[in-house]
């Protein structure tokens, strides 16, 4: 029961003793108050988010016409956006998930309301309101990289947009320049507290105002795909990657050659892993997996047929498989043998293929045709730990929080 205490009416003697007393005092002179002590700004502490214990993982999902919702993997709930129009594809920086079309060229931005920041030796988690934040034109983005000070978008083409990232986070979409060392960029990553471009003409380094700092002495012909890892920047080239490192505000580039044994044109045009995580995985060619472990700057590569996503665990850990036929196989990162498999989609469609998400304990396969998203714990024999049913056919998904 809730108790609500009225403080009552003084009767007329108190009054008139209380009256006395004021007198008395103002007859004393004022008193000084000591001042309130200075709030601390907590450890972490981010306006407008809730911090968490653990990381507040959400799944953005949309299909083909451009329908949008937000599941989100802690509360079960989801909440649904207003439609972007047609989308081809979706990608993510931990944060936002970006929805590109490209007959429009355009790419819709979508604050997911989940975050990690990562201090190095610990990691604060976020949690905040969903919210649609409209459109980037021009750009029709597949590749999506930010930091504390910009977010890059690049399609693989040339064409490139950079935002300023805390007006981001306020909710609004304020275009930087690009560099103008940098034009046509095929991909375009922040790294090391400066911005990173690589096209045929070469690798480039920028800082914050434009100003070149590196161009590392280092070939990539044809760069598409890259991915940022806790050793360093990694680029898709013709007939390898490029391995992009900073120290102490110096910049170097390492060429990393593809094995022997891969088909002829074999590239790598996306790479998929584990959020920071420095073991890669990618489909260079069909049927082919490839997999680029950092720690030890190896390749290694095996024929899965029908293999039609992949994402690699981590250093030493499996690799995980989606195939035509609705089997995932969890396989050795170096042999490629068949460690676990489960028969988990009963139709794929080849075309518009589903993707696995990893974190650091599960992961996510979108089902379009079943209009559902399976949850699997990929260290238990690829057991589906959860499944969630949707109300959008999930096309297309990418996982934030992590």
């Amino acid at each position: 029961m809730i108790r609500t205490h009225r403080r009552s009416a003084l009767p007329a003697a108190g009054a008139g003793l209380l009256a006395a007393a004021l007198l008395a005092g103002c007859a004393a002179g004022p008193r000084e108050e000591p001042p309130a002590p200075a709030e601390e700004t907590p450890h972490g502490y981010v306006e407008g988010a809730e911090e968490a214990a653990e990381p507040q993982s959400r799944l953005v999902l949309a299909d083909a016409e451009g329908a949008v919702e937000v599941l989100d993997l802690i509360t079960e709930e989801t909440t649904a956006l207003d439609p972007v129009g047609p989308v081809d594809g979706i990608t993510g920086d931990g944060r936002f998930a970006y929805l590109y079309s490209s007959d429009e060229r355009t790419t819709s931005v979508v604050d997911s309301g989940t975050w990690t920041v990562d201090h190095g030796d610990h990691f604060h988690y976020y949690r905040a309101r969903i919210r649609a934040l409209g459109a980037v034109e021009g750009v029709a983005a597949p590749e999506a990289a930010a930091d504390t000070a910009l977010t890059a978008l690049a399609d693989g083409n040339g064409s490139a947009a950079l935002l300023e990232r805390p007006a981001q986070e306020d909710g609004g979409l304020t275009p930087v320049d690009l560099p103008a060392g940098a034009a046509a960029p095929a991909v375009a990553v922040p790294y090391g507290g400066a911005l990173v471009t690589a096209s045929d003409d070469g690798v480039h380094v920028h800082d914050r105002s434009g100003e070149p700092l590196a161009s590392p002495d280092a070939a990539c012909a044809d760069p598409a795909g890259a991915a940022v890892t806790r050793r360093g920047l990694v680029i898709g080239c013709t007939g390898g990657a490029l391995l992009v490192t900073e120290d102490d505000g110096e910049f170097t580039a390492q060429e990393l050659p593809h094995p022997d044994g891969l088909p002829a044109g074999a590239h790598v045009d996306d790479f998929h892993h584990r959020p920071g995580a420095a073991a890669l995985a990618a489909l260079p060619a069909p049927g082919t997996v490839l997999v680029l472990d950092l720690a030890e700057q190896r390749w290694h590569h095996w024929d899965l047929p029908g293999a039609v996503a992949v994402s690699a665990v981590g250093e030493g850990a499996s690799v995980l498989a989606l195939t035509d036929d609705g089997s995932l196989h969890a396989l050795d990162p170096e042999t490629g043998e068949e460690l676990a498999r489960t028969d988990l989609l009963e139709e794929v469609d080849t075309e518009h293929p589903p993707v696995l998400q990893v974190d650091t304990s599960r992961a996510y396969v979108n089902d379009a045709h079943g209009g559902l998203v399976h949850e699997i714990d990929y260290n238990d024999d690829l057991r589906v730990a959860r499944t969630f049913e949707t109300g959008v056919a999930p096309v297309h998904m990418v996982e934030t929080g992590r």
